[in-house]
This record gives structure tokens, C-alpha cells and sequence, in this order.
């Protein structure tokens, strides 16, 4: 008896273990919408926690279109905006103009190239999830965002207006066919500022110009010692020496405050939805308009009273400690559509007289004018005008005045 229990035993440790090796030895499933995808001999391999797939067959699966670049080893894809580069054994990806740390480098095997697929997933707005039991991974493309798109039309002539948000995260994307549909049928993409010259030495120097104290002072003698004080711990959170912003003006360093927010919670200007549509036009050659500029915009916040400046430092270190963010609420707003809200938000911008006169009165007009010039353009254009969704609805709002003119705005 005892001789028996002792061999089976050996043969459950047996079993178990070659169980154990069989299960390894699975290959790894990738399904995509609920279909799995065929992918032959070139099957996923894991690194580091990191499951790596054959770029090509999984790209086409996503819709992208793929490029080899031989001589630089980088292969890419290009999808409704959105274009991703891999290199071989680089731990770096880019996503449009964003750069993103892989775990692992996109490798060659066997002529094949390999890259990792979580990246792939969530740039495309997918999500990606792994049954560890099954060895299979699955991506689900995520519901596209609705955000707040209008279309306005005279005598041939068309004018499709976005709601933006100018940061963005990537649960926003996918956007919904409908607004890519309305740019891809636009002669022109239309902006507040075309923020891509923002790297040009011409705009660096204006930034800078306006941005810094001239007057023999230093932020300490525009802001309460709290915030002072505040606004150190931020910088030294963030690897700076709390004395970093000493010789910039309050707006300026509201603005850098509000971009170590959105970093920290993830999300991004380069991936916001004007910049999303400006990396279309570059790319394709789409003329760019500008209903500002990026001047104009620069000299507006100059111009705001040492007051205003101060209340805006202040709210921008208070949103940077708190433990719930605006942003997300922001974020679902667009993402639902949700017309209510945008017009609470829109109404919340004009408790500050200064404020609202700056940032939504003095500039509301000009644009209805510009976008009325569309309208009125003889040789019957498409125009896609991409402006701050808190821009389009209010009192004073885009679509209000247009419909003042006599012009019918429809929802999309």
C-alpha cells in the first residue's frame, strides 16, 4: 500500500508538473472585437511582463496602414490621425508628437517584426485585457467619444463647428465617425491658434518676452507668501528648486502649474483635439486658418490685472493639491456630449467680469465674423473651425450670435 501511495505520488507530481509545462507552452491568443486574430507561425512572445505581437498583421487588424523604414528599422502606422513609430530595440515609441516608454523594445524574429501590444491597444483606443488561465489576450475598442460638433450652411457654403477640450487623455479617443467624417470632408481645418508653430524660435521668444518680470521684481512681490510658499512645494515635487518661476509673471506660472496637473493625472496638450486635427492637416496638406493667433492669445493673458493673475495662481495650485480633479469631470462632459454642463460650465466662466470680457465676449465676436466670412465665401468651401467648447454655447456664445444672424445651427 505504502508502495503505491508513493507512486501515485510521483505520478501526480508528475502530472502537475507537466501540466504546468504545457500550460507555459500555450501559445498566446490575441482577439480583437471578439474575433480572434490568425496570426500563422508568428505567434506573441512575452518580455518582461510584456506581450509583444507581429506588428504588421496586428496594425492591418486595427486599420492602420504600415510602413517598413529599412534603413532606420522603424516601422509605422497611420490611422484617422494618428500615427505610431516603432524602432527596433528602442525603448521609446511616439504617437503623434507624444513619446511613449516601452518595457519592452520592438524586436526582429525570424524576419517578423515584433512590437508591444498594449501600446498599440490603447493609442487606438482600445482596451486591452489578459486571461492569464486561457493565455489570451483581448481588445475591445472603446466607446468613441461624442463630443459637441455643429453645422452651419449657406448657398453651398459649410461651416462644421467642434467644441474642443485642448488636453486630452487617451479614454477620449476614438472620437465618433461622424466628426472625422466632417474634417475628411473639410476643405480647411480652421483653429484658434495653430499651436504647432509653438516650437518655432520666433513664438519661443515671444513666450518669453511677455512671460518674465522686467520691472526689477519677482513673483514673491505679486503673491501671497502662502502661495509663495505652496507653489515651492509643487516645484520641488516636480525635481525643481522652489525658486525656478521667481522671474515670471503670475500668469505664466498659472499656466505651468496647470500643466504639472494634467501631466500628473495623465493627461496631455499634444494629444488634445485641436492638436489631434492639426497633425491630420500637416500631414495631409490640409490648409491651416487661424481665427487668433498665438500672439493674440499671449497678449490677452499679458494684459489680465495683477488681480486676475493672482486669482488665477492661486486656483491652479489649489486644483494642483486637490484630491479630485476638475479635469476628469471635464473629460466626461466631452466625451458624453453632454450639452447641459458645458452650458453650466460656460456660465461658471462668467462669475469674473474680467474674466468673461477676456476670454469669451471680446473674442466670441471676431470669431462669429470670421466664421460668417466662410459662410459668405462665394466658391461654396467646407470649413472644420475647431475652437474651446466653452466658446460655443452662453449668451454670448458661437452658436447663439450665429442663429442672431440668421443662420440655423444643427447639433451633429
Amino acid at each position: 500500500m505504502k508502495k503505491f501511495a508513493s507512486l501515485f505520488l510521483s505520478l501526480a507530481l508528475l502530472f502537475s508538473f507537466v501540466t504546468n509545462i504545457q500550460a507555459e507552452a500555450k501559445p498566446i491568443s490575441v482577439w480583437i472585437d471578439g474575433e480572434q486574430v490568425q496570426l500563422g507561425e508568428n505567434q506573441p512572445t512575452m518580455e518582461k511582463g510584456t506581450i509583444l505581437v507581429p506588428a504588421k498583421t496586428v496594425l492591418q487588424k486595427l486599420d492602420f496602414q504600415v510602413n517598413w523604414d529599412q534603413k532606420n528599422k522603424v516601422i509605422s502606422g497611420k490611422k484617422q490621425g494618428l500615427t505610431l513609430l516603432f524602432q527596433i530595440d528602442n525603448l521609446g515609441a511616439m504617437a503623434n508628437e507624444t513619446e511613449i516608454g516601452l518595457l519592452a523594445a520592438p524586436k526582429v524574429v525570424k524576419g517578423t517584426v515584433y512590437i508591444p501590444l498594449r501600446t498599440v491597444s490603447e493609442a487606438a483606443g482600445y482596451e486591452i485585457t489578459w486571461n492569464k488561465e486561457q493565455r489570451s489576450v483581448s481588445l475591445k475598442e472603446n466607446e468613441p467619444s461624442k463630443g459637441f460638433l455643429w453645422k452651419v450652411e449657406k448657398d453651398g457654403s459649410t461651416v462644421y463647428l467642434l467644441g474642443s477640450i485642448h488636453i486630452a487623455n487617451k479614454a477620449m479617443y476614438p472620437l465618433r465617425s461622424e466628426i472625422q467624417k466632417a474634417y475628411d470632408a473639410s476643405d480647411y481645418l480652421v483653429v484658434e491658434a495653430d499651436i504647432s508653430k509653438m516650437n518655432d524660435e520666433k513664438v519661443q521668444k515671444q513666450v518669453l518676452d511677455l512671460s518674465v518680470l522686467k520691472d526689477n521684481t519677482t513673483l514673491k512681490d505679486h503673491i501671497s507668501a502662502d502661495s509663495y510658499k505652496k507653489l515651492g512645494e509643487i516645484l520641488k515635487e516636480n525635481g525643481l528648486p522652489e525658486n525656478t518661476l521667481d522671474t515670471y509673471k503670475p500668469w505664466s506660472v498659472s499656466s505651468t502649474v496647470d500643466y504639472l496637473s494634467s501631466a500628473k493625472e495623465g493627461y496631455d496638450s499634444g494629444i488634445g483635439i485641436d492638436a489631434h486635427f492639426l497633425q491630420q492637416s500637416l500631414e495631409n496638406k490640409k490648409p491651416i486658418l487661424e481665427l487668433e493667433s498665438i500672439e493674440y492669445q499671449l497678449n490677452m493673458f499679458n494684459n489680465f490685472s495683477d488681480k486676475l493673475q493672482e486669482e488665477m495662481l492661486k486656483g491652479s495650485i489649489e486644483n494642483y493639491f486637490a484630491e479630485v480633479s476638475g479635469i476628469e469631470d471635464l473629460t466626461k462632459m466631452w466625451v458624453t456630449g453632454n450639452e447641459e454642463q458645458l452650458l453650466e460650465l460656460t456660465k461658471s466662466a462668467s462669475s469674473n467680469a474680467e474674466l468673461n470680457k477676456a476670454l469669451l465676449t471680446d473674442r466670441n465676436a471676431p470669431m462669429v465674423e470670421k466664421i460668417t466670412g466662410y459662410l459668405n465665401d462665394t466658391t461654396k468651401k467646407t470649413y472644420f473651425v475647431v475652437v474651446g467648447a466653452a466658446h460655443m454655447l452662453g449668451e454670448n456664445g458661437i452658436v447663439p450670435l450665429l442663429e442672431k444672424k440668421g443662420f440655423t445651427v444643427v447639433r451633429q
